[in-house]
């Protein structure tokens, strides 16, 4: 996936830096790729990698030093974009209890708006999730609320304080540097047919789903981050295709060579029906405006796969 060209020729001066908050993560990782690959050296300052405790993460072959969030010194001189990619999730947590998750990742909002505030900030990136959308306390979580509480704070803070916002409804991705593998569907039907010869399905109703490359979003959250000058930008995240889990898991097969991949499921026949695709165009058209050309099921698919081949 090759970086737009707005981006690389924003990256060309030497006052463009960006800093990443959860860049040990999975759309952190590939992000910091993505400007890995459009020119962007992290020395001197230019790539700065945050996340809740100090470390190291290796992307791309390159091994890079990340910064605890807290405390971290001012972002300084030069135009930034600052990206929040991070979530603490409940299996960091103490018992493993998603209310105490919430008050962590309220912290860590706060944190990534206050670094934003140390320099000059050209627009405050923010992943969210398809979670928002929903009924409260019916189809959307505990988890879509957070993120639907951290949108309208971001909302008020970009108005207080002049700063652009742009939020990333993410619903389904796949691609390299995927983590918590068993939470996913396309991970864990991967894992399963490495390690078992067969892919095992629970729903027995129709689950839907539409799924865009890591990489490729990491290149439409810069390249939209770089094209509107002002005010809250908002997009969700679908790809082209829209899958049937069952057509999923013949999918994931035949990716892997395995096209006759045995499949088990119960009979379907409830009459449920779960839709998790995000309404694409907004997505789609910047894509198409970055100058990409959008991502099959299969290149993301094998993406995934062979990742996970690495990582073991």
């Amino acid at each position: 996936m090759a970086p737009s060209r707005k981006f690389v020729t924003w990256l060309a001066d030497p006052n463009a830096k960006i800093a990443v908050i959860g860049a040990s993560g999975w759309i952190g990782r590939a992000a910091v790729q993505i400007a890995l690959d459009a020119g962007l050296d992290p020395a001197g300052g230019r790539l700065r990698l945050f996340a809740s405790r100090p470390g190291a993460v290796e992307i791309a072959g390159r091994h890079l030093s990340v910064e605890a969030l807290e405390g971290a010194p001012a972002l300084g001189d030069g135009e930034w974009l600052v990206l929040h990619l991070a979530i603490v999730g409940p299996d960091r947590i103490e018992g493993a209890d998603p209310e105490r998750a919430r008050p962590v990742n309220d912290a860590l909002l706060v944190a990534a708006m206050r670094l934003a505030e140390t320099g000059a900030t050209r627009r405050f990136v923010f992943s969210s999730s398809g979670a928002v959308y929903g009924r409260p306390g019916a189809d959307r979580t505990a988890y879509g609320e957070m993120k639907l509480a951290h949108e309208a704070a971001l909302r008020d803070w970009g108005e207080q304080t002049r700063r652009p916002v742009s939020i990333a409804r993410v619903f389904n991705i796949g691609g390299p540097y995927i983590n918590h593998v068993a939470n996913y569907a396309l991970g864990d039907f991967i894992q399963s047919l490495r390690r078992e010869g067969r892919i095992r399905i629970a729903a027995s109703h129709g689950v839907f789903r539409s799924y865009v490359h890591v990489l490729e979003l990491a290149q439409v959250i810069f390249h939209t981050a770089l094209e509107e000058p002002s005010g809250v930008l908002s997009f969700d995240t679908a790809g082209g295709q829209v899958v049937e889990i069952g057509e999923l898991a013949q999918a994931v097969g035949a990716a892997m060579g395995r096209p006759d991949v045995e499949i088990l499921r119960p009979r379907i026949g409830d009459g449920r029906m779960d839709r998790y695709v995000g309404d694409g165009q907004a997505y789609q058209e910047a894509l198409l405006r970055s100058g990409a050309t959008p991502i099959d099921l299969e290149t993301i698919i094998r993406d995934t796969a062979r990742y996970l081949e690495t990582a073991d």
